[in-house]
């Protein structure tokens, strides 16, 4: 690993771990009503507020699901336009959590620790790719960027893994901001 990714991988592990210890410590940052209360100060920029919290979601450690709740409590007349914003964020953080392993250097690292489980997954990943990130996407309880760490270590095609992302999300989505639209609406 080069000097230049170890002090990147310390730098993400530092702030993984001290936003962890943060929330855990401090679980009301991380609550929607909180969350809107911080937007709501943006004025008129809390929708590009919003969407930019929304893509940067995996640095922040917010889960997806409190972001979509955040969009319903602020914009409850605007469930296509929260359910748009939710999906947009879901994709392109999903594509910046498959590329992050990649710059750090990791997937150099499980290659060469592991080329032939490596070798298997990526067969796997490559036959059955896109419905297994559906099916991981799809289901409410897993976090869905561990499966974007998976993919983009074994360098899943990526046209291929974000749409399986969005397939999966889709469901997952539409439920969230229906029922924090008649939940908060």
């Amino acid at each position: 690993m080069t000097p230049v990714r170890r002090i990147a991988f310390g730098v993400w592990l530092v702030v993984t771990i001290g936003l962890s210890i943060l929330y855990a410590t401090r679980p009301e940052l991380i609550n929607p009503i909180n969350l809107v209360g911080l937007l709501r100060q943006a004025g008129t920029g809390v929708l590009l507020g919003y969407v930019v919290v929304s893509i940067l979601r995996p640095v922040t450690l917010v889960p997806s699901t409190v972001l979509i709740i955040v969009g319903t409590l602020l914009f409850p007349d605007r469930s296509v336009l929260v359910f748009v914003v939710s999906l947009l964020g879901v994709v392109v953080s999903s594509a910046l959590i498959y590329y992050f392993f990649d710059v750090l250097g990791l997937a150099e690292t499980f290659e060469r620790r592991h080329p032939r489980q490596i070798r298997w997954l990526e067969n796997q990943l490559h036959q059955r790719g896109l419905w297994i990130v559906v099916g991981w996407s799809v289901f409410p309880f897993v976090p869905t960027d561990a499966i974007c760490y998976v993919a983009g270590t074994l360098r899943m095609p990526i046209g291929k893994f974000l749409i399986g992302v969005s397939i999966g999300e889709i469901p997952i989505i539409a439920f969230y901001v229906a029922g924090g639209t008649w939940l908060f609406g």
